[in-house]
């Protein structure tokens, strides 16, 4: 791109012929074939598409510079007089207007940034401005050494104009190529500026050439060697073609207006030496201060440019520690994984998209996952989650994401994929983890819960979540290692929890809700020792609603909080009662069953000791039952667990025998009771498989000092063989079903009246 620096010398030449217009051929050749050249150039590989026009404008401009050289030609051979005294005619001048537009608009046109363009455009006006200054001088200093006359109207103006127009454009060809602008070689851009200084340059000692050679034009001559670097730059170009270009390195200065001051200093120096001593003592003195203005700038200079480095050091370290701090912000510290607030981010992107094609949502969660911590320790838990999301990772594709979203629960984003497609990634994801994983130098077979939900046109990131989420809770229904689909029995099956949870809450309002009371009994006698508080529905059009229906739709919709509240409050109080009317007759503990989101609930500890206080019954009064499942599957529970603990209220293990790790919660739940499954019971007698695990199970809790209740007893002989094997406690329809409170008042005061009697 520097090219464009010749045709302004070429156009500042070829006024002074040998003496014949054929003198004018040689450089009309050499024209020809640099014009060839560049349109040549323009065909190099690699070069930025505003390269490649610029060389073939160049190749314009020096066709046209060409057609005014054969004018000149023909106006010596037509008017020699007038060619002599440097006047052109209009053909010859038109020419050179167009190469002069052709160039300049190829400039124009060349790409360049906006950012302090003003400043640049100042800083680059000044520059050309003082080379301008120091040429015109050296120019006017070397004329006046000939004894040719200079006229200020045919030689001195047309001059100055040449010079300056050549160096500004030198000048602006030097700091684009410095941009980096792609494809352009450096020496080529040194030939071209070379190519462009000797054509002002010429035009100024054309003079000193014609009392040295008075027969040799300088016109032919300077046209030429401006025609020979361009082929040359021509070269430099093609040889580097393809080939990436050397890092620039950006000075802090502009080296251009230090040469021009130095060469005046020269200059200043000469004409000092010429004009006598006093004149070279001041010149002496004013090159000095200039040379230590100069130095005192440079410093200034090189001393902004480390202040410069060091600001942009620190930003990049500033720009480092942003993108840290965004990826800590968006990933999981462990796994490396995305966090739950990215997989929100880019699942709210996906929707926007709305480009047509659907994707997936995913939510995984890993099966018996707390057994690894309790058994093997957080560290071998933790590697296992790193080896986890490894496998996910393997199973997706580049442009899917996997997500980590606490715990043992991850989450997967699949662009454009729905249907069969996705469940194919599930499938691969189900083989994945069931190959053995390694952790800590331990083998381990995962399984792991998968609900998969598709979008939708009118899809919300809400909306999707929890279809995700109902899925998941149905996979997890269905048994371990399972996947399923949301779809729209899923979305039924959804809406009827949600208006039974409407229609729960409006019974707990409304008083719908009753509680019975199941007796614990003692063996052989059948004795009440305590009482067991269930809930029951009543509603208004269906009938009796089942505990195991509305108690799953209370869990799933956070009623249990309310109703276990409700439960707790009525039981307490009811007790009370009796223990008032009957005293010791009255049975000696009620039990409450507790959910495990009721045990999350921080504030369920003081909530239970208002309770307590409210009704008069003393904590070891109350017995809390709670399933191995509950505790087995949430660390918060077992938590909250050893809290109501720590205020005396006595804790039973419920269903115990079919949960997941039974042995390893006698060490860590503070319990006291073990109600032994009514499955152990059923096919108790004799020497079945059912009475050993039940005489285990008694053995067991007697050894760790812990009474066993045995569950679900409907016969005598169940009770009989029980109470042979060592069962002292019992509970079952053979002893009583549930009881409405009524029946209760009304057995406790039989019972007071027959010991009375």
């Amino acid at each position: 791109m520097a090219a464009t620096v010749l045709p302004l010398g070429m156009i500042s030449t070829g006024e002074d012929p040998i003496g014949t217009a054929w003198a004018w051929l040689p450089t009309i050749l050499l024209t020809g074939v640099a014009a060839t050249a560049c349109r040549r150039a323009a065909t190099a590989p690699g070069l930025h598409p505003a390269v490649a026009r610029l060389w073939r404008s160049l190749a314009v401009t020096l066709l046209l510079v060409g057609l005014a050289k054969i004018a000149d030609a023909r106006r010596w051979l037509t008017d020699p007089v007038q060619a002599a005294e440097g006047r052109r005619d209009l053909p010859t001048s038109l020419c050179l207007a167009l190469a002069l537009a052709v160039l300049l608009w190829a400039l124009l046109r060349l790409p360049a940034d906006r950012r302090g363009r003003r400043e640049r455009t100042a800083r680059f006006v000044l520059d050309a401005l003082i080379m301008g200054v120091t040429i015109l001088t050296f120019g006017c200093y070397a004329a006046s050494r000939t004894s040719a006359p200079i006229s200020l109207r045919t030689a001195t103006v047309p001059a100055l104009m040449v010079t300056l127009a050549g160096l500004i454009v030198g000048l602006a060809l030097i700091k684009v190529a410095m941009t980096g602008l792609g494809g352009l070689d450096r020496g080529t851009v040194r030939w071209f500026v070379a190519a462009g200084l000797i054509g002002p340059l010429g035009r100024w000692f054309k003079p000193l050439l014609a009392e040295a050679a008075p027969g040799l034009g300088g016109g032919q001559l300077f046209t030429s060697l401006t025609m020979v670097c361009v082929v040359f730059a021509v070269d430099r170009q093609l040889r580097a073609a393809g080939v990436p270009p050397r890092p620039v390195r950006q000075r802090p200065y502009s080296v251009a207006p230090y040469i021009a001051v130095a060469a005046t200093d020269g200059l200043l120096i000469r004409m000092g030496t010429q004009a006598g001593r006093p004149a070279l003592i001041v010149a002496l003195g004013a090159v000095a201060l200039t040379l230590l203005v100069a130095a005192r700038q440079i410093g200034a200079l090189r001393e902004n440019e480390r202040l410069l480095q060091r600001v942009d050091q620190s930003l990049l370290e500033l720009n480092d520690s942003q993108q840290e701090l965004t990826h800590r912000a968006t990933h999981d510290a462990l796994t490396g994984l995305a966090n739950r607030e990215l997989l929100n981010q880019s699942t709210g992107k996906a929707l926007a998209a709305r480009n047509g094609a659907g994707f997936s949502l995913a939510l995984i969660d890993l099966d018996d996952f707390k057994a690894v911590n309790d058994r093997l320790g957080h560290p071998v838990g933790d590697a296992l989650l790193v080896a986890v999301a490894a496998r996910l990772r393997g199973c997706l594709r580049a442009d899917d994401l996997v997500a980590r979203l606490g715990g043992d629960e991850f989450g997967l984003l699949l662009h454009n994929l729905t249907g069969s497609d996705a469940t194919d990634v599930l499938d691969r994801i189900h083989d994945a983890l069931h190959r053995p994983i390694h952790a800590q130098d331990h083998e381990l077979l995962v399984r792991a819960s998968i609900g998969l939900a598709e979008s939708w046109p009118q899809a919300t990131q809400e909306e999707l979540l929890r279809r995700a989420d109902l899925a998941l809770y149905a996979a997890k229904d269905a048994g371990k290692g399972q996947h399923a689909v949301y779809d729209a029995e899923l979305g039924r099956d959804q809406a009827a929890d949600a208006q039974l949870g409407a229609e729960l809450r409006q019974a707990l309002k409304a008083g719908q809700l009753s509680l019975v009371y199941q007796p614990i009994v003692r063996l052989p006698d059948g004795a009440w020792t305590g009482l067991e508080a269930l809930a029951r529905w009543r509603h208004p059009v269906r009938g009796s609603v089942p505990p195991d229906v509305f108690i799953p739709v209370a869990e799933r919709t956070g009623l249990i909080l309310p109703l276990g509240m409700w439960i707790l409050h009525t039981a307490l109080r009811q007790f009370s009662d009796w223990h008032a009317e009957f005293g010791t007759a009255a049975p000696h503990s009620i039990s409450v069953n507790v959910s495990a989101r009721q045990l999350r609930e921080p504030a369920f500890a003081a909530d239970l000791d208002h309770a307590l206080t409210r009704s008069g019954v003393r904590p070891d009064q109350l017995i809390i039952d709670v399933t191995e499942t509950v505790l087995f599957e949430n660390r918060l529970a077992l938590k909250g667990l050893h809290q109501i603990a720590e205020m005396g209220v006595q804790v039973a293990l419920d269903d115990f025998g079919t949960g997941h790790s039974s042995l390893g919660l006698l060490r860590t739940v503070p319990a006291g009771t073990v109600k032994v499954d009514k499955s152990f019971i059923d096919g108790i007698g004799g020497h079945s498989a059912e009475a050993v695990i039940a005489t285990a199970l008694l053995q067991i809790a007697q050894g760790l000092h812990l009474n066993a209740v045995a569950e679900g007893v409907e016969t005598e002989a169940q009770a009989t063989t029980l109470h042979r094997l060592g069962y002292r406690l019992a509970q079952g329809y053979h002893f009583s079903r549930p009881l409405p409170s009524e029946q209760i008042h009304h057995h406790l005061a039989n019972d007071t009246a027959r010991q009375s009697a």
